[in-house]
């Protein structure tokens, strides 16, 4: 066992360590914090997360984002690229790294219950997540939103229905799986999908969408011409699912750039004083 591999362990087994920023010389990049998981109240095992924190320039105090990463962990050609452009916002962003604390790197085939136990963590994540954020005091604690892609917005929409005490103020889910009625959620919701997209189809959140009046907001925007992971910079490819299905993966200038717009105005709506 090498020398740097104990002291992963033992960084990882220090609960102590929570709330902190993780040690430089573990985690490199000088904006990983590390943050402690409630998880344990549902699965009996403690675990200590950690994220990408990043803010504006000032003291605050500022609202603040939770982003989801999808179901390939984070993807700095979109990822990193929306927490830099929430922070020109003026926005903090805190991305969740829900997989390297639990030692995998992708859920994509997952399927069944091992999809559903993720999703109850993802969601037990991002209000960790939010908890942390409510403890800085360059944040807002009134004006926290959820954003994620893909699986990390199926998290995101699975946040949105447990009656808690500490709902997100908005949340924003790009081209998530929608499989339960939008209505009756504890906060705005804005949802973007592409009507080409053949992992997450559109349909799906179409046929979900509020018949009658909700409690808050729910915006839908599906673009003719867009696949699955639009707003990712590359070349497209094909992706593995559950079940041995592939999709299709494309990045769309066009859908990309009007979500920006859309993202910018309903968080501006609910988040900015």
């Amino acid at each position: 066992m090498t020398r740097a591999f104990i002291i992963c362990l033992l960084f990882l087994s220090c609960v102590s360590c929570a709330h902190s920023p993780a040690p430089e010389g573990l985690l490199r990049d000088p904006d990983i914090v590390s943050f402690e998981s409630s998880e344990a109240k549902l699965f009996g095992a403690s675990l200590l997360l950690t994220g990408r924190l990043q803010k504006p320039p000032g003291d605050g105090p500022f609202p603040a984002i939770v982003l989801l990463h999808g179901c390939g962990g984070v993807q700095p050609k979109r990822d990193h690229l929306w927490a830099e452009r929430l922070v020109s916002w003026g926005y903090v962003t805190l991305q969740v790294d829900s997989f390297q604390p639990r030692g995998i790197t992708s859920v994509c085939t997952m399927g069944g219950k091992e999809a559903a136990d993720m999703l109850v963590r993802r969601v037990t994540d991002a209000y960790d997540a939010q908890h942390y954020l409510t403890g800085l005091p360059f944040v807002d604690s009134k004006r926290i939103a959820v954003m994620g892609w893909s699986n990390g917005g199926a998290a995101t929409l699975n946040a949105l229905y447990p009656k808690r005490d500490d709902p997100f103020n908005a949340a924003v889910a790009m081209y998530p799986s929608c499989r339960k009625s939008l209505a009756d959620l504890n906060a705005p919701l804005l949802i973007l999908i592409g009507a080409k997209d053949d992992w997450t189809p559109a349909e799906r959140c179409v046929a979900m969408m509020p018949l009658g009046k909700s409690n808050f907001e729910v915006a839908l925007q599906v673009y003719p011409d867009a696949y699955h992971a639009y707003d990712t910079i590359g070349k497209s490819h094909e992706v593995k699912g559950s079940q041995g299905s592939s999709h299709h993966l494309e990045h769309n200038p066009i859908a990309e750039k009007d979500s920006i717009v859309r993202v910018r105005e309903f968080l501006g709506k609910y988040l900015q004083r």
